[in-house]
């Protein structure tokens, strides 16, 4: 028997999960809701997101969002068969409840985390910052309540201590597309029963994660150097887990004035206190710390 599935969603790692489905004789795509193209970069180039790219190479039916989902595009992809499944991955978009009640089984949700850890849209991140040794990838049911619905499969995983926020991503996500279409089918054959989460999460909310949330004073940084070794562990975990963006940043005063400096690779000695390994001054290249700590004015 084949199952359809519609998938809303735009990253790589969305079209990971979308390949893996779509390599899978039992599974069709039908449906596949992304966002519009939207302009990146300085340049402003405008440009389409990976699933989007992954769409039109296969010749799957594509509605685009723009600002959000509105009447128009509920109209859009009420128009299509009512898939089997909905899987939701890296949307970005608020799912209204008419959306939930698409599918004609259930709608999914992929989270990177051992719920209910960690419930949020930066759940990699917050991993990273507490030093936690394992983490999980999740298969929910999706629900109106933000990642709290029924936890479908869960699978643990070691943390590996050098990880940024990449690497965790690429190591959940490979792993969930390993198990995805088996998962699927089993709920499709009625062979498993999600489990309700608990309603309250051990964890903070791993919220959406701002520049302005990366910034560290100087003046702590050269503590973590010197003295202050609790501020090293938290600063080379900070430096992992908010790389490649928004990225780990302090202000310096230099001959030249104020300047932004961003931390890009940190190392914790066997002191334990903190070595900043790379780093890129305002107006610089990515250099070595070690060639550039002169242009700090004391």
């Amino acid at each position: 028997m084949t199952y359809s599935i519609a998938i809303a969603g735009t990253t790589d790692r969305t079209k990971l999960c979308t390949e893996a489905l779509f390599n899978h004789p039992q599974f069709e795509i039908s449906l596949i809701i992304t966002p519009d193209a939207k302009p990146i970069g300085r340049k402003k180039i405008l440009t389409s997101s990976p699933l989007k790219e992954f769409a039109d190479s296969n010749q799957v039916q594509t509605v685009l969002v723009k600002n959000k989902i509105d009447e128009s595009t509920r109209k859009q992809i009420l128009a299509h068969k009512k898939p089997d499944f909905l899987l939701v991955v890296d949307f970005g978009y608020l799912v209204p409840n008419w959306l939930l009640d698409l599918p004609q089984i259930m709608p999914l949700n992929i989270h990177p985390s051992a719920l209910p850890k960690w419930r949020g849209s930066s759940p990699g991140q917050f991993v990273l910052l507490s030093g936690a040794e394992k983490s999980a990838v999740s298969i929910i049911e999706m629900t109106a309540k933000f990642d709290q619905g029924p936890v479908v499969w869960q699978e643990e995983f070691a943390v590996n201590p050098n990880w940024t926020q990449t690497e965790y991503y690429q190591h959940s996500f490979q792993l969930v597309t390993e198990h995805l279409a088996e998962v699927i089918l089993q709920l499709a054959e009625k062979k498993i029963t999600p489990t309700p989460q608990p309603l309250t999460s051990p964890t903070p909310l791993a919220r959406k994660i701002k520049k302005a949330d990366t910034f560290v004073k100087w003046e702590e940084i050269e503590a973590a150097m010197a003295t202050d070794k609790n501020s090293a562990v938290h600063l080379e975990r900070a430096s992992r887990a908010y790389s490649p963006w928004p990225l780990l940043w302090t202000e310096i005063e230099t001959n030249k004035g104020q300047k932004r400096m961003q931390i890009i690779s940190t190392r914790v000695e066997k002191s334990g206190l903190l070595n900043l390994e790379k780093v890129k001054i305002e107006g610089m290249d990515i250099k070595p710390w070690v060639e550039v700590k002169n242009v700090i004015r004391d």
